[in-house]
């Protein structure tokens, strides 16, 4: 016995393998240094009965059962157990046990023991992993495969199965060369025997499959091949997306293009393609040539460059814009501005464009666009612009002559009409000779009137006004003598402050409305309770020559009125004579003359105009 232990001892460091031995008629135990490091007992432990090493085991009654089975039994026995040596560390043990019987008895048992921790963590570890590849393979959201090298099925996901519209059965009784496209499975078939020579590691392609119903599904497949220990090809690793909404929309995008470019060439516009993120562009020949460049001769690879050639007063709402249409607010980018042209004119163009393609965080990427020459038509529409400000200042001047004529010439035919029929009534021939001479007044500021109006005719179709130097304390006397009856039947009082010497250049038509209409309205909205009085007053303050009309009338409650005192057709009293034009033609009236016109008024005290002639 000695000998073999000898043995032993030679052959157990070689293998690291713990032996011990208990002879159970002597009681003598032995043990190796390798049993000793596997339960780190210190020296001064000799060695443990067999009760005693059980207790270092997690799994006490099993180590113990199999210990007595192996005596009682005699055969041997093997098994693996979790222990917990003496300095506290959790080991994996594998114990082999073997007995020696005589006369029928068991005299000596003996084993080996065996550190095994590493190898069960390594398996657990590989368990795991192999648990975590399948978990990942079957539940993935793309579809994934096990393909032998012959091209059939090992293994597939439910992904995959659904994609094809097979079961998992069905599917594995196919090859991938039964689902494949025959246009396509040549160039699959050459990326598979590269990869299995060698000459690649693994390969990506889009291809067609054919659905369980018979319509074809693009996919994009990505392929590794995993050999084993000898570089022997085990299976190929297949990861397939589909990818047939996103062909769908690249062929919906070519024909868009295709048809474009069809009507680019019949509509003589510039293409540019800009490529956002590096400000990288091209253009065609059309799109230089609008500038009046070669396209060599341009230089303008970059989008910055473009931009440069952007009228200064032009280039902020450009840059809005495109913000518009890079926030997606706006699907489309157009804009026009003018731009430099070769010989330094500025030319009108039309800039329009789209986002072809964006980022997966919704950047845009791709623009495809266009430029038009639109210089020819944006000078249509300026001449346009002006024949319709012509026009409309045509339009404006002849509404307000008419109503000139029919306010001024009223005032006139009235205080006529009124004469005449005064005169038929007065029996008193020195009272009718003061008429007559009245009527002769009247007659002629009638016929003055007429004349003024007739300059305004002449003037019509001309954009200055029909301008004289006007005495205003003669046009003023002129215009009181004109409202002379008027005044006197409502017992008026004037008070008139008017420096002989003040004269302005301005429309005799204009200053005859302006002066009779802000008249007539203190006559006609003089107060009933009080004789109506008339404060005229002109004065010059810093080259500015001011009228100042002031009466003691009802007044007009500007604030409830004042927004739209000056309005057309707005009346403030209850007259039924009142027809909202007046004050409206004074304004444009002074407006037109390049003056100013303002009111100051207080109910049940009076009114002030104020007008400063330029």
């Amino acid at each position: 016995m000695h000998k073999k232990l000898e043995l032993y001892e030679k052959v157990t460091p070689l293998a690291q393998l713990g032996i011990w031995q208990r002879n159970l008629v002597t009681g003598e135990i032995y043990w190796n240094q390798y049993v000793r490091d596997i339960y780190e007992v210190g020296p001064d432990v000799l060695y443990l009965t067999l009760e005693e090493a059980a207790e270092f085991y997690l799994d006490q009654d099993i180590v113990r059962s199999v210990i007595e089975y192996g005596i009682s039994s005699g055969e041997p026995q093997v098994g693996e157990f979790r222990l917990r040596s003496a300095r506290g560390v959790l080991k994996w043990v594998k114990m082999r046990i073997h007995a020696n019987y005589e006369d029928g008895e068991c005299t000596i048992i003996y084993g080996t023991l065996e550190d095994i921790t590493s190898q069960v963590n390594m398996i657990r570890a590989l368990e795991e992993r192999e648990e975590k590849f399948h978990q990942a393979f079957d539940y993935a959201p793309i579809g994934m495969a096990l393909v032998a090298p012959d091209g059939h099925w090992i293994k597939v996901n439910n992904s995959l199965c659904s994609l094809l519209g097979y079961d998992e059965e069905e599917f594995l009784k196919h090859t991938f060369q039964d689902f494949t496209h025959p246009d396509d499975l040549d160039l699959d078939l050459s990326h598979m025997y590269r990869l299995l020579n060698n000459e690649i590691t693994t390969y990506n392609i889009e291809k067609r499959y054919f659905h369980k119903l018979g319509h074809q599904i693009w996919i994009y497949l990505s392929v590794t091949l995993v050999r084993d220990a000898d570089s022997v090809p085990l299976y190929f690793v297949s990861q397939i997306k589909d990818i047939t909404d996103r062909k769908r929309s690249m062929e919906i995008l070519l024909r868009e293009r295709q048809r474009l470019d069809n009507i680019l060439k019949s509509t003589q516009v510039g293409t540019w393609e800009w490529h956002i993120p590096t400000d990288e562009t091209v253009y065609n020949k059309r799109s230089a040539a609008i500038l009046g460049y070669l396209p060599n001769e341009l230089g303008a690879d970059t989008m910055a460059a473009w931009h440069d050639l952007i009228h200064p007063d032009d280039r902020d709402i450009n840059a809005l814009e495109l913000e518009k249409c890079f926030k997606k607010e706006e699907k489309f980018y157009a804009c026009e501005c003018r731009m430099m042209h070769k010989n330094g004119d500025w030319i009108w163009v039309e800039v329009r464009g789209k986002v072809v393609k964006w980022s997966d965080d919704d950047k845009p990427l791709l623009m495809l666009g266009t430029y038009a020459d639109i210089h020819d038509r944006k000078a249509m529409e300026q001449e346009r612009k002006q024949a319709m400000e012509v026009i409309s200042g045509q339009n404006g001047r002849l509404l307000n002559f008419a109503h000139i004529v029919s306010h001024n010439l009223r005032s006139h035919t009235g205080n006529i009409q009124m004469l005449l029929d005064m005169i038929t009534h007065e029996t008193d021939d020195e009272e009718k000779q003061k008429m007559m001479q009245m009527l002769v007044i009247n007659t002629a500021n009638l016929q003055q009137t007429l004349a003024h109006l007739n300059d305004v005719v002449d003037v019509h179709s001309n954009k200055e006004y029909s301008k004289k130097i006007l005495n205003l304390h003669q046009e003023i006397h002129r215009m009181l003598e004109v409202l002379s009856l008027s005044l006197r039947q409502v017992n008026a009082k004037l008070s008139v402050d008017v420096d002989p010497g003040i004269s302005i250049q301005y429309d005799p038509a204009y200053l005859e409305s302006i002066l009779l209409n802000l008249l007539t309205n203190s006559i006609k909205y003089r107060h009933p309770d009080r004789a109506l009085h008339i404060d005229i007053k002109v004065y010059e303050l810093n080259n500015i020559v001011t009228l100042e009309i002031t009466d003691n009338g009802i007044g007009i409650d500007l604030g409830l009125h004042g927004h739209k005192l000056f309005g057309m057709y707005k009346t403030f009293h209850d007259n039924n004579d009142a027809r909202g034009i007046g004050l409206f033609l004074v304004k444009n009236q002074v407006d037109a003359m390049g003056g100013k016109i303002e009111a100051r008024s207080t109910v049940n005290e009076g009114t002030t105009f104020k007008i400063e002639f330029s």
